[in-house]
């Protein structure tokens, strides 16, 4: 009786109803429940008497009440389809969350795939050596012409040195070497636009062992410097970094300039560069909190180091 239990068990999950990919259809499910309930009746009345027969057991309702008998039956047999049933609609349930969870990783690995080959064709279209070449060469002419000019085109040279040099295995950089390149990064500016850049800079706990996927910091500033308000003294801009057992905490604030931000060029392109990188490489494993509010834009970044 238990082998014909579990009989009725495995036919209704994979005979009574279809399997993936394959629409349900109601009569034939119908008419299939039906043959099982017969077969099912059927079987379980040449056991009962084939035991009687081996004087196996002693008594049965079998003959004494037909009628509930026949109900018992099908009641016993509409359990296990029932079951069956529902283990059905169970596994067809994580079949399709496994295939709908493996298309989103698929898309997301194409997207990954996408933007890569877009970040190789950008690094492709310059030549680092070709570059680095011409900006040595307008550094050394220009050392005689201006100090503040050569010193700006050394600091343009290291910028562009870190940003388009190979990283480790594991695409992660030293964290005081995206800080040194963020300090350059101000400079520049400084050079740019003279000396009325008010920036505010407080680190804390970092050392030489901290590492970090290049150019998410660095990226961060550089919103704040071209969309923000550079020359306001009494609200710079300020960033404060610090590590603390084993997490990073980041806080970028500015005030926004007048002029709408949607009309910037470039506006957007540095955040979705950061929400991939960090979405790539950490997963889990960092907070990015933005305030956007109608005068100031705060940044508010944690990773897991």
């Amino acid at each position: 009786m238990a082998i014909l239990n579990t009989s009725v068990f495995y036919s209704s999950a994979y005979w009574v109803m279809p399997q993936r990919g394959k629409q349900i259809s109601y009569f034939k499910s119908v008419y299939k429940i039906l043959l099982v309930l017969c077969s099912y009746l059927a079987f379980k009345t040449a056991i009962t008497v084939s035991l009687l027969h081996f004087n196996i057991i002693e008594h049965t309702s079998l003959y004494q009440n037909s009628f509930a008998y026949i109900i018992s039956a099908i009641w016993r047999s509409s359990y296990f389809i029932f079951l069956g049933i529902a283990f059905w609609f169970s596994r067809m349930s994580i079949l399709s969350e496994q295939e709908l969870r493996k298309k989103e990783l698929e898309e997301q690995k194409l997207k990954m795939s996408i933007l890569d080959m877009k970040i190789a064709y950008f690094k492709s279209r310059i030549n680092p050596h070709v570059l680095f070449n011409a900006l040595n060469f307008l550094y050394s002419e220009s050392l005689d012409l201006s100090k503040e000019l050569s010193k700006g085109i050394l600091t343009l040279s290291e910028i562009l040195r870190y940003s388009l040099r190979d990283i480790e295995d594991d695409g992660k950089s030293l964290l005081i070497e995206e800080i040194a390149q963020i300090k350059n990064l101000i400079l520049l500016n400084q050079f740019r636009f003279g000396k009325e850049i008010h920036f505010i800079h407080h680190e804390k706990g970092v050392t030489k062992t901290h590492k970090i996927v290049p150019l998410i910091l660095i990226t961060l500033v550089e919103n704040a410097l071209k969309f923000g308000e550079m020359t306001d003294e009494h609200n710079p801009i300020k960033l404060n970094i610090e590590v603390n057992n084993g997490k990073l905490r980041v806080s970028l604030e500015n005030k926004k300039k007048t002029e709408t931000l949607l009309s910037v060029e470039g506006y957007g392109i540095g955040l979705k560069f950061i929400t991939y990188q960090l979405d790539r490489y950490y997963q889990k494993d960092y907070i990015l909190k933005i305030d956007d509010k109608e005068e100031f834009y705060t940044v508010t970044l944690e990773i897991n180091i």
